[in-house]
């Protein structure tokens, strides 16, 4: 089983089952295979074209859009520390540990839901 500690919660992963601060989590066979594989590349960035061959065990063109899916399902349902599954625009998806931080803790801005209402120029 890993275990995994991030700013005081700890994940639990195991191949069956994965735990959050003890609690059972109930993800998908595929969203765990998932998980498990981005932990086990901590702060690498990982192409979705990677992740689908690794984790999916294919290679099918044009089929990266179930990686998105299974990332965004799996964002949340680790609440919180879905923040830590962070996208590299145009690339695929790292696993941020905040290492090599002073602090220890990962800044991740994220861009503000478009309102629709325009601004006076």
């Amino acid at each position: 089983m890993m275990k995994i500690v991030w700013n005081g919660a700890e994940l639990s992963c195991g191949k069956d089952s994965v735990r959050l601060d003890g609690r059972e989590l109930a993800l998908s066979r595929m969203e765990r295979k998932l998980l498990l594989y981005l932990a086990r590349h901590p702060d690498t960035v990982l192409s979705r074209e990677r992740l689908l061959r690794e984790v999916w065990e294919y290679e099918l063109p044009g089929a990266t859009r179930t990686v998105d899916t299974h990332v965004k399902n799996l964002r949340a349902r680790l609440g919180g520390l879905g923040d830590f599954i962070v996208t590299v625009r145009g690339v695929g998806y790292r696993l941020d540990t905040g290492a090599g931080r002073a602090d220890g803790h990962r800044r991740v801005r994220r861009p503000a839901a478009a309102s629709g209402r325009k601004t006076a120029s």
